[in-house]
C-alpha cells in the first residue's frame, strides 16, 4: 500500500472513525435476561451480544471500571481528540454522546494531572516568576500579562471562556454545523481546552516554543469542524483568537476600574474600554456578515442540484 493510499484510508477514518453496523438478519439470544434479539445490544437489558467468556480482558476491563474508563475511556477520547479533533467534536455535539468520555469531567482530569506535571516537572524558573506575579502590586491587566509570560498554557486555558461568542458570530454559516448553539459552542471549548492542556503538559518536557502549537491546534480543529476552506478558516480562526483575547483585557479593564478608587483617570480608563469595545466587536460583526452572504450563495448554488434531483 503506498503512502498515498494509506493518506486516504486515515482521511476517510477521520471522518468516521466508528462503524456501528450489524447483521440485521442475525438473531442472538442474551446470556443474562434470554430474549432473542439482533444487533449488538439486548434492548431488554443493554448486555452485549459477543461477550464471550470471562478472560484476561475481561479482568483488565472490570479493573478500569473502577477508574470510569472501561466505557468511552479516557485516553481513547483523547486519542480521537489529538488525531481528528474536528470531526470527533462535531460528531459529540451533534448527538453521538457515547463515543466520548464526559468531556467536563474529562478537562478537569486533564487540569488536575496538568497540575501534578507542573510540580513535578516545571523549572525553578518559571515558580519564582509566578510567585512574583502574585506579590506584584501592580494594575489589575498588568498583572494578566506578567502571568501570562510565566504560564502560557494556563493564560491560553484562562482566555477560553471568552472563545464561545466570537466562535458562536463567526462560524455561524459554516458549511458544517451551520446554525450551532451557544451551548455547543460551550463543550467545543471544553474540547479545546483539553487540547490547551496537553500542550501545556508538552511544553513541561519540551520547550515553550511548543505553545505556538495552540493557535494551530484551533487552526487544525476549526477547519475540520466547521468544513471552511484553507483561506476562510485561517482569516476566521485569526478574528476569533485576536477578538477574544481583546474581550478579556475588556473584562480586567471593567474590573481594574471597579476595585481601583481614587488613583486612576475614570474617563480616560471608560474611553479605553470603549475603544478595545468596539476593536473587538467590529471584526466579529464584518465577519458574520460575510459569513452570512457567503451562507446564501453556497445556498443559491446548491438549490439546482436540490431541485434537479427531487
Amino acid at each position: 500500500m503506498t503512502i498515498k493510499e494509506k493518506y486516504k484510508r486515515f482521511k476517510i477514518w477521520q471522518q468516521n472513525a466508528f462503524d456501528w453496523s450489524f447483521d440485521k438478519n442475525e438473531l442472538h439470544r442474551c446470556v443474562n435476561c434470554g430474549n432473542d434479539f439482533a444487533g449488538n445490544y439486548c434492548p431488554h437489558c443493554s448486555q452485549k451480544a459477543d461477550l464471550g467468556k470471562v478472560s484476561w480482558k475481561s479482568v483488565i476491563q472490570s479493573t478500569a471500571e473502577v477508574w470510569g474508563m472501561h466505557n468511552r475511556s479516557l485516553i481513547y477520547s483523547l486519542w480521537q481528540l489529538i488525531w481528528r479533533p474536528g470531526y470527533f467534536i462535531s460528531d459529540y455535539i451533534n448527538g453521538k454522546r457515547q463515543v466520548s468520555f464526559p468531556p467536563v469531567k474529562m478537562m478537569v482530569i486533564m487540569g488536575v494531572l496538568s497540575v501534578l506535571i507542573d510540580y513535578l516537572f516545571a523549572t525553578p524558573g518559571v515558580t519564582k516568576r509566578s510567585v512574583a506575579v502574585v506579590e506584584d502590586n501592580s494594575q489589575l491587566v498588568e498583572q494578566y500579562f506578567q502571568w501570562l509570560e510565566s504560564s502560557p498554557g494556563w493564560g491560553w486555558l484562562s482566555i477560553t471562556c471568552f472563545f464561545i461568542i466570537p466562535t458562536w458570530c463567526l462560524f455561524r454559516y459554516s458549511p458544517c454545523n451551520a446554525k450551532h448553539s451557544l451551548p455547543q459552542c460551550f463543550f467545543i471549548q471544553v474540547f479545546m481546552s483539553i487540547q490547551v492542556l496537553i500542550v501545556d503538559d508538552l511544553a513541561d518536557f519540551f520547550t515553550d516554543f511548543i505553545y505556538i502549537m495552540i493557535p494551530l491546534c484551533y487552526f487544525y480543529a476549526y477547519r475540520q469542524l466547521f468544513g471552511y476552506r484553507l483561506w476562510g478558516n485561517f482569516w476566521r480562526v485569526l478574528l476569533m483568537l485576536v477578538s477574544s483575547f481583546l474581550f478579556a483585557v475588556v473584562v480586567l479593564s471593567i474590573g481594574e476600574l471597579l476595585t481601583t478608587k481614587g488613583e486612576i483617570s475614570y474617563f480616560n480608563e471608560f474611553m479605553d474600554i470603549l475603544c478595545l469595545l468596539f476593536f473587538s466587536l467590529c471584526p466579529i460583526l464584518v465577519g458574520l456578515y460575510i459569513s452570512k452572504i457567503t451562507y446564501k450563495r453556497r445556498n443559491k448554488k446548491n438549490m439546482p442540484n436540490i431541485v434537479d434531483n427531487a
